[in-house]
C-alpha cells in the first residue's frame, strides 16, 4: 500500500494484493443443492480431490486512485479563465485476476449418486484432460472458446475426471473511471452560495471485461461424447461499456 498526502495540488493512493486462497468447497451454485443454498461438500470418494482456489481467489489485485487540482493558467481572457481555471481531476484504476473456474458434468457420471450431482450443471462431477493436457494450456483466452475443447475428454462411466476443483482462470478485469470537477462561488445565490460541475467517465477505454463461460464440457449421458457446443463460450460482461454523464448541483 502506498499513499501519497494532499500536497501541491496532488493525492495518490495504490493498493496492490499478491494472493492465493484455497479450500474444499465453497460456492454453494457448484457444490451444493443450489434450490436450498446450502453449502455442502461432496464426500471425500478421493482425498484431496476437491482441494482448490476458493472462489474468490484473485493472484493479482491493484487499485490506484488520485486526485489532481490542475494548475491555474495566466495571461488568459477573462472568459476562457474562468471556463478552464478551477478543475480537479480524480480517477480509479481497477485490475484484477481472473476467477478460478471449474469444468463440469451435466450428468452424474461417476455415479455417486451424491444428492448435488443430480442437478444438470450444478454438482461436482467434473471430466478429464486429455493425454498430454492440462489447466496451463486448457485456456485460450478467446471469448468466443475460452476453453480448448480438445482439451477435455469424458471419463469412463463410474469414475472420477481428473479435472482439478478451480484449476481453470477465467477472464481478468480492466477499467479506469475518470472525474473532472469544479466547484464556483456565486455570490448572487448568498454567502455560501455555488455551484458544482461535475463530469464522469466510466470505462475510460471502453474495455470489454468478461463474465464467466459457460462451465459444463459433456452432457455425461453416452460414452464418446464430444464436448457441448456451448462449452467455453462467454455471452455476458462484468462492466458496462464506455459511459459518461454530467452534472450540475446549485
Amino acid at each position: 500500500d502506498l499513499r501519497k498526502s494532499w500536497g501541491r495540488g496532488f493525492e495518490v493512493q495504490s493498493s496492490y494484493t499478491w494472493s492465493t486462497a484455497e479450500d474444499t468447497t465453497q460456492n454453494s451454485t457448484f457444490f451444493s443443492d443450489s434450490t436450498t443454498a446450502t453449502t455442502s461438500a461432496m464426500p471425500e470418494f478421493i482425498p484431496g480431490y476437491n482441494k482448490g482456489l476458493s472462489d474468490f481467489h484473485a493472484e493479482h489485485n491493484w487499485v490506484g486512485t488520485f486526485i489532481w487540482q490542475v494548475p491555474q493558467a495566466g495571461g488568459l481572457p477573462a472568459v476562457a479563465g474562468a471556463l478552464l481555471n478551477g478543475w480537479q481531476v480524480s480517477g480509479i484504476v481497477r485490475m484484477r485476476s481472473g476467477s478460478p473456474l471449474t469444468a463440469f458434468l451435466q450428468t452424474n457420471r461417476s455415479r455417486s449418486l451424491w444428492s448435488p450431482s443430480l442437478g444438470p450443471g450444478t454438482g461436482p462431477d467434473r471430466p478429464s484432460y486429455a493425454p498430454g493436457r492440462g489447466p496451463g494450456d486448457a485456456v485460450t483466452g478467446d471469448p468466443t472458446r475460452w476453453f480448448d475443447p480438445a482439451a477435455f475428454v469424458l471419463q469412463p462411466a463410474g469414475t472420477f475426471g481428473n479435472v482439478g476443483r478451480n484449476e481453470l482462470i477465467g477472464p481478468d478485469l480492466r477499467t479506469l473511471d475518470v472525474a473532472f470537477s469544479r466547484r464556483m462561488a456565486v455570490k448572487a445565490f448568498g454567502s455560501n452560495g455555488r455551484i458544482d460541475l461535475r463530469a464522469e467517465i466510466f470505462n475510460v477505454f471502453n474495455r470489454v471485461n468478461f463474465g464467466p463461460p459457460s462451465l459444463v464440457a459433456f452432457s455425461g449421458a453416452a460414452d464418446g461424447e464430444a464436448p457441448l457446443s456451448s462449452f467455453g463460450q462467454i455471452r455476458s460482461t462484468i462492466t458496462s461499456a464506455r459511459q459518461m454523464q454530467i452534472g450540475v448541483r446549485i
